[in-house]
């Protein structure tokens, strides 16, 4: 079986799944059939660049993983980290990015003083 079919049938359904989305829901917010969607989910065809392209920015999918994927440049705790953040409001994004600025203020000033 071809790998790059397998691999983004894998990463497309995984993250469709992650998000509790149907095909239909997601065929739809691509602009393909739900036939063709569970063709590829199923191994069966290769979508075109510019359909990669939007499904790996709708499913907030890295392309590095599809090409190299092999590679484990991020860690696995980064990774759910950044698909977590893709399903916070604004609000929730400001609550996060003060905690982590006050979590990390200790280290921050410490790089502050070594420059100085």
């Amino acid at each position: 079986m071809d790998i790059s079919k397998t691999l983004f049938a894998t990463m497309v359904k995984n993250a469709r799944m992650d998000r509790h989305w149907t095909q239909e829901e997601l065929a739809e917010k691509l602009g393909v059939s739900p036939t063709y969607l569970g063709d590829l989910e199923r191994h069966k065809g290769t979508p075109s660049l510019s359909l990669f392209c939007k499904a790996m920015r709708l499913l907030n999918l890295s392309a590095d993983d599809y090409v190299y994927p092999n590679e484990n440049s991020d860690s696995s705790t980064y990774k759910q980290l950044l698909r977590l953040l893709t399903h916070c409001n604004e609000h929730q994004l400001q609550i996060l990015l003060a905690t982590a600025t006050a979590m990390l203020q200790p280290n921050l000033n410490a790089s502050n003083d070594v420059k100085e």
